[in-house]
């Protein structure tokens, strides 16, 4: 009965001088996309808790914003109320009840404005303004401190979607990386080499795209 030798040829044979280059190139691509992946994922994780973090001091940004208003608003209008009675006092030749109130009465903001609406010469002058509180000498502390709060809950609002916007991108090149782990683990299976390299290749296009694109992104 003849012996002969029947050679099979498996797969994942070793070629090309005892080496599958293939199988080489795939497991540095599994492995590269694997911590680009990773990164992805810790990058999303920590926009998102960049983002939450915004969200929440523009909340309370908010909240101090509302309540210095409030209290702007209680101090405007008793410094109206007082105007008016110094309105009154005057008008009816109370000089000295008048001149008690700007003295005693009157609030440090309406005594800055009282003198410069008198700089304007009110009795003299028809373009003059009304009352002291059409100049631009009169404001209101709580008022000022109120407006700025505002405008920092509105950067940290622009900032947390801004850090949504980040995060939803590092999400997404996580799950290209996953593709490119896909490829790179699909192309050992088969055993056609042209079939292989082509699959390999696709992975490796992805990848590099991928990781073009988000290295692009500002990093936390």
């Amino acid at each position: 009965m003849p012996h002969g030798h029947t050679h099979v040829h498996l797969p994942h044979e070793e070629e090309e001088g005892g080496h599958d280059w293939l199988a080489i190139a795939a497991a540095v691509l599994l492995a590269i996309a694997t911590v680009a992946s990773a990164w992805g994922a810790y990058q999303s994780a920590r926009w998102g808790g960049y983002e939450a973090k915004q969200f929440a001091a523009a909340t309370a940004d908010r909240i101090k914003s509302s309540k210095a208003a409030d209290l702007a608003d209680q101090e405007m209008s008793l410094d109206r109320e007082i105007w008016a009675d110094w309105v009154n006092a005057y008008g009816l030749g109370q000089t000295e009840l008048a001149a008690y109130y700007e003295s005693k009465i009157f609030s440090e903001e309406l005594k800055k404005a009282f003198d410069a609406w008198k700089g304007t010469d009110p009795q003299n002058n028809p373009a003059a303004p009304d009352s002291p509180f059409e100049t631009m000498a009169y404001s209101n502390a709580n008022m000022d401190t109120s407006i700025k709060l505002e405008e920092k809950a509105q950067e940290e609002t622009l900032e947390a979607r801004e850090a949504v916007e980040r995060s939803d991108r590092y999400v997404l090149f996580t799950v290209l990386f996953a593709s490119v782990l896909f490829f790179a683990g699909i192309s050992t299976k088969f055993g056609a080499r042209n079939v292989r390299l082509a699959v390999l290749i696709m992975g490796a296009v992805l990848f590099v795209g991928s990781l073009v694109a988000m290295v692009t992104q500002p990093i936390r």
